[in-house]
C-alpha cells in the first residue's frame, strides 16, 4: 500500500525516523483487520506497570516512582515526595500512586504490575499476611483500587530490571520537601 506525499510529510513531521516504518506497517495492518471485519483490540490492554518505593533512613524521607509501557514503549512516568515513611509505606505509597495514573488514563483494562519488593507482591497476591498497622491501611486502599480493574496481576522482579522505576523514586526522595 502506498502513501501520499500528504501523509508521508505529516508521518515525517511527527514520528521520529527510527519509528516510522513500523508505524506505517500497524497502520496497514489495522486498516487491513478493519476491512476483513476483524475486532479492535481493546486498546486498554497489555498496560504494564512498574512501581518502586524508598526511603532514607527507615523511615526516613520518602518518596516513589513509576513507569507505564505499552507493548514494549514507555507511555507515561511519574514520581512524588512522600515525607517521612518506612520503605514498605513507599512501596505502597508508589504502587497507588501508578495504579491511580493507570486508571485515570488508561481505564479498565489488563494490567501487569511489577515491583522489586517481594513482601508487597506476595501480600498483593494473598500469599503473605500484612502484619504492619502502618501499612494495613495502604494495602486496603490499594486492593480497593486493583478491585476496579479487568484484570491485575503482580509480580516481583530483581532491582535491576527496575531502572525506571528505581530512578523515578530517587527524584523523588531527592526533591524532599
Amino acid at each position: 500500500m502506498d502513501l501520499s506525499p500528504k501523509h508521508q510529510k505529516e508521518i515525517e513531521a511527527l514520528i521520529p525516523k527510527k519509528d516510522q516504518k513500523r508505524f506505517v506497517n500497524e497502520a496497514i495492518e489495522k486498516a487491513l483487520k478493519l476491512r476483513r471485519g476483524e475486532k479492535k483490540t481493546n486498546s486498554n490492554s497489555s498496560i504494564e506497570i512498574f512501581t518502586d518505593g524508598g526511603s532514607r533512613g527507615n523511615p526516613g524521607p520518602s518518596g516513589g516512582g513509576f513507569a507505564i509501557y505499552k507493548q514494549g514503549t514507555l507511555i507515561q512516568k511519574g514520581s512524588e515526595y512522600f515525607g517521612h515513611k518506612t520503605n514498605n509505606q513507599a512501596e505502597y505509597l508508589a504502587l497507588r500512586l501508578a495504579l491511580r495514573e493507570a486508571y485515570e488514563s488508561y481505564g479498565k483494562g489488563q494490567i501487569h504490575c511489577f515491583l522489586d519488593s517481594k513482601l508487597v507482591v506476595e501480600q498483593m497476591n494473598g500469599n503473605f499476611k500484612v502484619k504492619s498497622e502502618n501499612v494495613r491501611p495502604l494495602f486496603e486502599d490499594v486492593k480497593r483500587i486493583a478491585s476496579q480493574f479487568k484484570s491485575l496481576k503482580f509480580s516481583y522482579i530483581p532491582r535491576a530490571q527496575n531502572k525506571m522505576a528505581d530512578k523515578m523514586a530517587n527524584e523523588a526522595m531527592d526533591r524532599k520537601r
